[in-house]
């Protein structure tokens, strides 16, 4: 043993010290204290961070809880991007900024403050909290990256705020890898960052608060909770006040439900499915064939199984042996559609979005198989124009509670077309003129937002408070102005048996196949030439004829017949409808400027002898949009 170093251990025993060897994992200033106060501060520390993490899965998800183990390893949870975009969009609610970016600025930096302030091991329980309870299980690997950065001794700098923005460097790459939303314009994606950026300034406020008062009080346990508590109330309140809970609820359980977009009420082709029966039968089909005495030739045994597709559809159902691919399951898309909507409503009952909920259920109830259609074009096709018994409850529920809403004009139209039916008119009426006149101020008012909208463009546009477009209020008009004309003084006599034929008339389904044209004809039968319903038969009649060049000639000589009635005027605007269709489909030069013509021919004859019609302002507009030559 050499002098010098014999010479320092006698020093360093004389005078009491021993040399002890760091470790690599630091232990922080707050464990100092008594372990009992700082295990009961951490604990209220791991509770409000708990409640922060299950907080912002309530309000993406809508579920405090949503963590699916067999998602785990799915690319949708690396990516934030559908959180901005989805549900409560920061687009529509431009608050949800500032109430994500400060859950997120609570996950990000409070694991970090502890694992510096106490140990590494302290923070573990946090960073499971972000795994599990908020559902970033990615997020949640850079929390880890961190909290093991603030605890090595390299990166225990004298300024414990450096070392925490240094620490952050993980959640900044991953907010900058996996922050923007994907699929949307690039002004949007930029703006997608936005929750991100305030969540990282938010975090570092939080880190500076703690410190700053923790340099003070010497690191107390009890600062990084309160602080937790503080911005964790804030972005509740934030949340509550701005937006609420009935807004996010409408949000995911209308709103992302609206079942006029769901492909399962989109138009099928059938036909694919019906030759691949024939052609490779499935075991359902081949057990069906063995018990059914049918024809074995393909394109008798193809009409057959077609005509016992369109019975059972006829019926509201899939025949047993038929295999529905998932985009055909119509059925089973009703039934969770309505148990969303059931949901919401008896959740919610006092929501302003309540009138959206009853008129998209009501709606859904009424949505059937057009059997025409499929049996013309093989196309599966949805119709809801025809107000059915089953759904007549739900209207009235509208119309009763929700009376000043836009969607209760659509349940003002269907009651009336029920108290029509019961012949009686006068309460209809009454129904209908006051549908018109709200459907008018309504329209007034869509036109103006739109044009201020159109003027002053903005990339934060608040979502629609009515499920009323100006196209469906449009088309609702149309419908309440023929309801009323049809049911008015003109097509009325003091005939009993006129009444009961007006009132049948009026409750016929055109969506029957044949069961409508069978009771056309019967009422044309029991009818006279001077009865004043005739003409709107005829009418009704010539709808149904499939050639469309047949159809033209047929609308054109009953408007030369009945042109003074209401009948013929709308035989001359459906003939003009037409004849644009025709020009629009058309892709021969020589037969598109034929109809072009006959377009504009049907249109200006309209205008000159119906000029004070309800249709002349559509007509207009349609004359206006075709080509001049």
């Amino acid at each position: 043993m050499s002098v010098e170093r014999k010479f320092m251990e006698d020093k360093q025993a004389k005078n009491g010290s021993k040399t002890v060897s760091k470790t690599f994992l630091s232990v922080g200033p707050t464990l100092r204290y008594s372990h009992e106060n700082v295990q009961r501060c951490w604990l209220l520390a791991v509770a409000a961070f708990g409640v922060s993490a299950f907080f912002w899965s309530k309000i993406l998800s809508g579920s405090f809880w949503s963590f699916d183990f067999q998602a785990v390893t799915s690319p949708k949870l690396w990516y934030l991007g559908q959180s901005v975009t989805t549900g409560l969009s920061i687009f529509e609610y431009p608050w949800q900024i500032l109430v994500l970016g400060l859950l997120m600025g609570i996950l990000a930096i409070v694991p970090v403050l502890v694992s510096q302030l106490m140990s590494f091991s302290y923070s573990l329980p946090f960073i499971l909290l972000v795994f599990f309870g908020a559902n970033l299980p990615a997020f949640a690997i850079c929390l880890l990256v961190s909290c093991f950065a603030a605890a090595c001794r390299p990166l225990r700098f004298r300024s414990r705020f450096v070392a925490i923005v240094l620490c952050t460097a993980p959640q900044l790459a991953f907010w900058a890898y996996f922050g923007g939303a994907r699929g949307v314009e690039p002004i949007k994606w930029g703006f997608s960052f936005a929750p991100w950026i305030c969540a990282w300034f938010i975090g570092l406020g939080i880190a500076g608060l703690v410190l700053g008062i923790g340099h003070f009080t010497r690191y107390r346990p009890g600062v990084v909770w309160v602080v937790t508590c503080v911005f964790l109330l804030l972005a509740v309140v934030t949340f509550e006040i701005r937006i609420g809970f009935d807004e996010l609820d409408y949000q995911l359980y209308v709103a992302k439900n609206n079942l006029e977009q769901a492909i399962e009420f989109h138009d099928h082709s059938i036909r694919e499915a019906l030759d691949e029966m024939i052609t490779n039968p499935s075991v359902r089909v081949r057990r069906y064939l063995e018990r059914s005495f049918y024809p074995t030739e393909p394109i008798p045994l193809r009409a057959k199984l077609k005509e016992k597709l369109e019975d059972e559809l006829g019926r509201g159902r899939w025949p047993w042996w038929f295999t529905v691919p998932p985009e055909l399951n119509y059925q089973a898309k009703k039934q969770w559609l309505s148990s969303q909507y059931d949901f919401f409503i008896s959740r919610r009952p006092t929501s302003p979005r309540m009138p959206i909920a009853l008129y998209y259920r009501a709606l859904l109830s009424e949505y059937s198989p057009d059997i025409e259609m499929f049996e013309q074009k093989e196309v599966l096709h949805f119709y809801s124009d025809y107000p059915y018994e089953c759904s007549k409850n739900s209207w009235e529920w509208l119309y009763m509670e929700f009376g000043n809403s836009a969607e209760s004009l659509e349940a003002r139209w269907r009651l009336a077309k029920y108290l029509a039916g019961q012949r009686d008119f006068e309460q209809a009426d009454k129904l209908l003129a006051e549908a018109e006149n709200m459907a008018a101020e309504r329209l007034k008012l869509l036109e103006k937002e739109q044009t201020q909208e159109d003027r002053f463009f903005s990339l934060f546009q608040r979502p629609a408070d009515s499920a009323m477009t100006v196209f469906k209020l449009t088309e609702l008009q149309i419908k309440l102005h023929q309801l009323r004309s049809l049911i008015g003084t003109e097509n009325r006599t003091d005939e009993p048996e006129a009444e009961k034929r007006l009132a049948r008339f009026v409750m016929l389904n055109p969506h029957a196949s044949g069961d409508y044209a069978r009771v056309l004809d019967e009422l044309l039968k029991q009818m006279s030439n001077s009865d004043p319903l005739r003409d709107n038969i005829l009418l009704a009649q010539v709808k149904l004829v499939a050639d469309e060049q047949l159809r033209a000639e047929k609308l054109s000589k009953l408007h030369k017949e009945f042109r003074d009635s209401d009948g013929g005027m709308q035989a001359l605007y459906e003939l003009a409808r037409l004849k644009i269709g025709l020009y629009q489909s058309e892709s021969n030069p020589e037969y598109k400027k034929k109809y072009l013509a006959g377009a504009r021919a049907a249109l200006t004859s309209f205008i000159e002898k119906y000029a004070d019609s309800f249709y002349a302002e559509q007509v207009k507009k349609n004359l206006d949009n075709l080509p001049k030559d």
